[in-house]
């Protein structure tokens, strides 16, 4: 029922709606869908090519960034390297059986070797050295020299004793900074371990190592071991160090112990890694590097990129907000979208001014059928600049000019009937005074036994009862061929010759109506210019019922004769003779043009006579047709 109501509803306000309207109205929704289509479509395409070509470009600078950012691991080890392979420095470190002041002497080389040292190598914190060798040396001021037992309580300590050398786990130094360092042992000419190298790294060592590529710092960046573990965070404002469970074993005389040993939990506020260990170990156990889009995180999605390993199987991770890298694309989207609607306007402008000249046309023929509607019928159209509109308002033009000319036939028609009724009216003066004559005539004939008189009198009295009928239009066609026989009756009295006349009716018919006194005039001409060559005039009438789908039954009635034919050029428009054109013409004034007469020769010489007739059996189709007028 609602339905239903909103269909009527909208049916109202579209009869109530003008066309310009509607089709302005049409044009910019099916724009503005086609251009929001068009707009979504381009941006989802635009931004997916954008966000992977991004990606890409993101990856190869975080790839570039890992190559660069860990250059350094070759400086620090091949300064661990020199220093345990300096002949200067093991001969210094042997003084088992030197003096006192030849080990204290050797202590300040020692140092100034590695003061020289930590000035010429670049990004290291401190070089420290861990030996037992001038442990009964007094120094009066400090140095990177310490005995061997300061470092053999630490985790990783007993793991270097089975290395030559190891990326090691520091505890934070006096600054507060979490270090990482880099172990090397010093063998003797004997082969025994004579002291411990340690090369000190501090996180903004190698934080600065990134800090001449911004873009890699965006978001969150994280340094990761081979086994997956964070090493340290960078980015988000704050640096931090998350605790591991272990760092991998490298080839060779380098290998990575237990984790950095600073807290296992971040401090308050700080954030934590969009991705975990978890995560890392799966997409990086193949040593390639790639992206992925994680969904889920707070801040929305993220873009994760991790690179290829650097020379320690360490690598970045980085994880970018995918808001941010498509802040650009959404921008350029917005901009996009901004000239689409400014566009949509000035076609809707555009359209709006076209409409109105194409709907121009249709309401000037509205006011030409408003003058119609008023009975101006001399109102026309003029010809529009389309094809279309041309067609309708040549159709206009020649609806008005139909409508003239019915007018002109209607008053001519109206016309002619009147003259007919006053004719009959004329024809009817005092019919029963002629009935009555003529009946006193038959009498008096039968006194003087003039039987042939008083037979073509009664044939006379009917011919004419039938041909008045009492003003009536239409008779049955029962009493069209009595009047017909009568006249033929008469007539055969009179003439030097005898006629055949022959009938061959349908039954169907007999009782249908038909137009009076529409047989007798080809009778007539049969009889009085026939001519027969034979000494008998042969008259055949058929009348028959004609079916047909595509228009409604008719009635045929053909009349043939072997009288003389037509003369050569005959036509009926053509013809003088009162009867057959007052026939024909009453046949189409009360029938209509798609009825009449037809005459031709007939195909044994003589004339045949066609004529068609609308199939009426009851009075209520009769004054239908008619309009009253057979009352």
């Amino acid at each position: 029922m609602r339905k239903r109501r909103l269909s009527l509803f909208l049916n109202y306000k579209l009869q109530q709606s003008k066309l310009s309207t509607l089709m302005v109205t049409c044009f910019i929704a099916f724009n503005l869908l086609l251009v929001s289509v068009i707009v979504w479509l381009a941006y989802q395409s635009f931004s997916a090519v954008t966000f992977t070509e991004i990606s890409k470009a993101r990856l190869a600078l975080l790839n570039e960034s890992t190559r660069r950012g860990f250059d350094f691991i070759t400086g620090v080890t091949g300064t661990a390297y020199s220093l345990a392979s300096n002949r200067e420095l093991s001969n210094l470190l042997e003084t088992k059986g030197t003096g006192r002041l030849t080990q204290i002497h050797q202590r300040r080389e020692v140092s100034k070797i590695l003061d020289h040292t930590l000035v010429v190598s670049e990004g290291i914190t401190s070089v420290e050295l861990y030996t037992d060798a001038f442990n009964g040396v007094t120094v009066t001021m400090a140095d990177r020299i310490y005995p061997v037992d300061t470092i053999a309580g630490d985790s990783w300590f007993a793991a270097l004793e089975q290395a030559d050398a190891a990326w090691v786990p520091l505890r934070e130094n006096e600054s507060g900074q979490s270090l990482i360092g880099y172990a090397q042992r010093i063998f003797d000419s004997r082969g025994g371990t004579v002291a411990y190298v340690l090369i000190r790294l501090s996180r903004a060592d190698i934080v600065r190592r990134f800090a001449d590529m911004p873009m890699v710092l965006d978001g969150q960046v994280l340094l990761v071991d081979t086994a997956g573990n964070v090493v340290m965070q960078m980015g988000d404002d704050n640096l931090e160090v998350n605790s591991g469970e272990g760092f991998s074993s490298m080839n060779g005389a380098s290998k990575l112990f237990s984790s950095i040993n600073v807290s296992s939990n971040l401090a308050a506020g700080e954030s934590e890694p969009v991705v975990d260990r978890a995560w890392i170990q799966e997409h990086v156990e193949h040593g390639e590097d790639g992206f992925e889009v994680v969904s889920g995180k707070p801040g929305g999605a993220q873009l994760v990129l991790y690179s290829r390993p650097a020379m320690l199987q360490w690598r970045l991770v980085q994880t970018i907000p995918v808001h941010t890298l498509l802040s650009p694309v959404r921008q350029a989207g917005w901009q996009v979208l901004g000239i689409a609607v400014l566009g949509l306007l000035c076609s809707a402008v555009l359209a709006y001014l076209f409409v109105r000249r194409i709907v121009r046309p249709l309401r000037q023929l509205i006011k030409r059928m408003r003058q119609l509607e008023k009975g101006d019928f001399n109102t026309r159209v003029q010809l529009s600049f389309t094809q279309e509109y041309a067609h309708l308002a040549y159709g206009f033009n020649h609806m008005a000019s139909q409508l003239t000319e019915l007018m002109d036939q209607v008053k001519e028609e109206s016309r002619a009937k009147r003259e007919a009724q006053t004719g009959l009216l004329e024809a009817q003066i005092k019919p029963h005074f002629l009935y009555n004559t003529l009946d006193m005539i038959h009498w008096r004939a039968l006194d003087y036994e003039a039987k042939d008189i008083s037979r073509m009198i009664v044939q006379l009295s009917k011919l004419l009862r039938i041909g008045l009928s009492g003003g009536r239009l239409f008779i049955r066609v029962r009493d069209e061929l009595e009047h017909a026989r009568c006249y033929v009756s008469i007539q055969s009295e009179r003439l030097p010759f005898s006629i055949d006349y022959q009938e061959q009716i349908d039954p169907r018919v007999r009782g249908c109506y038909i137009p009076k006194i529409i047989l007798q005039p080809f009778i007539e001409n049969a009889v009085m210019h026939g001519q027969p060559k034979e000494e008998k005039l042969r008259i055949q009438v058929d009348m028959w019922e004609m079916e047909s789908i595509e228009s409604p039954p008719k009635i045929i009635i053909r009349i043939k004769d072997n009288g003389q034919g037509l003369p050569e050029g005959w036509k009926l428009e053509e013809t003088t003779g009162i009867g057959i054109r007052n026939v024909h013409q009453r046949i189409q004034l009360y029938c209509g043009t798609g009825y009449g007469v037809d005459i031709c020769a007939g195909e044994l010489g003589g004339v045949e006579v066609t004529i068609t007739l609308p199939h009426i059996e009851t009075e209520e189709q009769l004054n239908l047709w008619l309009g009253g007028e057979n009352e």
